[in-house]
């Protein structure tokens, strides 16, 4: 018995070290990928992570470990493929007298966007375009978004009108000035992107029927023919398909929807009230009461909204004593006018902190000024919540997302950042979409970043947002250079 023992007892020694070996080789190998992702190695990450021979288990932790870094690479390399001469080939191609010195002019000032990624300076891929919005002697020059704003703006300013008429009948926050709209919406995914045989899963984008300003949802045709709709509260509406992957051939998934969305104005003079509990910025006050659904857009939500230095200082200098919350929302609104420039955007998943990218680079799309909005707005006790879809304006019809804030006594109320103060002089028509919106909308999501139904079984393409779709197989998810998405928009 004394022998068994001992014997036993060394077999669990040289297990115990064979386990700690283990354990090493494993830190060992993550710590060189980390540091591969770091300093823009991101040949030699995909590398080592696809490296047959290293003796990983092909189904454990580690490996998942390893692709899920080399997956973030490719991203990277995907948003980031232009060379110099890329770049200069299409500055000069809009007339843009420009060499190796301006690029490195225009880098150091923080206005041409670009990474490392194997020891080489690579470019975002419209920084070419943000350049022109940046720079203050090229945005004179170039006005690359005058057309669109002017174009975007005659639009909003019609209906503006209508809007404000038809609240003085209705009332405060009434929903008006219906429009019916049917979209046709296609993803195609790459033939041979999935083995065939295999199953693609799909989510496109569904439009709410849980809001005020959105009813009347039906779906008129769908290939595939079977298809799940998520629950009407779900935070991030979608509805949902599968199809075999056929050899040779694309998935082509498509859908043909009718809904009818409408306006909502709610005029400042219905928020004259003070700030809800009293007291200083930081928190929705105790002594105000407000329903869960509510009290769930406030606080902080991580890594998104964080209440940093930034934001408390920003939102510090922006409110004064005795405001209300209505006054605390047009000062964070009329500041990210003021100071925020529109540009395009990477992909929110390669970012770890968008409000505070904003802040340090005055810049940002739809989304990012949203949350920047939302991250205030928490921070000086006003329940805030984001909401996204389609800005369906005709002849701008593009991804987008706005906010909500919980003003007293009217509830939710939309608050459209980024389309900014309008043209006139009325500050009526000019602050219109600091508490209203127009009817041009597809609202798909309450929230960012929320679980899908059915659920998604790998890593999202988009983990905040949620407009253009999603895919995956078996195998793992489908980026976005792997399928293209369509809508077609007709106005009844």
């Amino acid at each position: 018995m004394r022998g068994f023992i001992c014997i036993f007892t060394v077999a669990c020694i040289a297990a115990t070290a064979a386990g700690c070996g283990n354990l090493l080789k494993r830190k060992n190998i993550m710590d060189e990928a980390r540091g591969f992702l770091m300093s823009g190695e991101f040949s030699r990450l995909i590398e080592l992570a696809g490296d047959e021979n290293s003796g990983i288990d092909p189904d454990g932790p580690l490996r998942r470990s390893l692709d899920s870094l080399a997956d973030r690479a490719r991203r990277f390399m995907i948003d980031f493929p232009l060379t110099s001469e890329d770049v200069l080939e299409r500055l000069r191609a809009d007339s843009v007298d420009a060499g190796e010195d301006d690029l490195r002019r225009w880098e150091d000032a923080g206005e041409l966007e670009y990474m490392l990624i194997d020891g080489e300076r690579r470019y975002f891929r419209w920084a070419h375009r943000n350049l022109y919005r940046i720079n203050d002697t090229l945005r004179q020059e170039m006005q690359i978004d005058r057309e669109r704003d002017s174009s975007l703006a005659a639009v909003c300013m019609e209906q503006i009108g209508h809007i404000l008429e038809k609240t003085a009948i209705a009332g405060p926050g009434a929903s008006i000035n219906p429009r019916t709209m049917v979209i046709r919406y296609t993803i195609t995914v790459d033939a041979d992107a999935v083995p065939p045989g295999e199953t693609i899963r799909c989510w496109m984008p569904w439009p709410r029927e849980d809001i005020p300003r959105q009813d009347m949802v039906r779906l008129l045709s769908s290939s595939p023919e079977e298809y799940i709709l998520s629950p009407p509260d779900t935070p991030q509406r979608s509805i949902y398909f599968e199809q075999v992957a056929v050899s040779g051939k694309p998935a082509v998934f498509s859908m043909e929807a009718e809904f009818r969305s409408w306006s909502q104005y709610f005029p400042p003079a219905l928020f004259p009230g003070p700030v809800p509990g009293g007291g200083p910025a930081g928190a929705v006050q105790a002594g105000n009461v407000l329903p869960s659904y509510v009290t769930a857009y406030t606080g902080e939500r991580l890594p998104h909204i964080r209440f940093s230095s930034e934001i408390m200082e920003l939102a510090g200098s922006l409110v004064a004593e005795g405001m209300t919350p209505y006054e605390k929302v047009r000062a964070f609104y009329r500041w990210i006018n003021d100071n925020i420039i529109w540009t395009s955007a990477i992909e929110y998943g390669l970012m770890s902190d968008i409000p505070a990218y904003v802040l340090e680079n005055r810049r940002g799309d739809c989304g990012m000024q949203t949350l920047l909005f939302i991250s205030l707005c928490r921070y000086a006790g006003i329940p805030a919540r984001w909401q996204s879809g389609w800005m369906m304006h005709p002849g701008h019809v593009n991804l987008h997302d706005w906010a909500e804030v919980w003003l007293e006594p009217a509830g939710w109320v939309p608050v459209d950042v980024s389309f900014k103060l309008q043209p006139s002089p009325d500050p009526v028509v000019s602050g219109f979409y600091i508490t209203g919106t127009d009817s041009y909308r597809m609202t798909v999501s309450n929230d960012y970043g929320r679980q899908f139904y059915p659920p998604k079984g790998h890593v999202r393409s988009e983990p905040i947002d949620f407009q253009r779709g999603e895919l995956e197989w078996r195998g793992g998810n489908l980026y976005f250079d792997q399928w293209r998405y369509r809508m077609e928009v007709k106005y009844k």
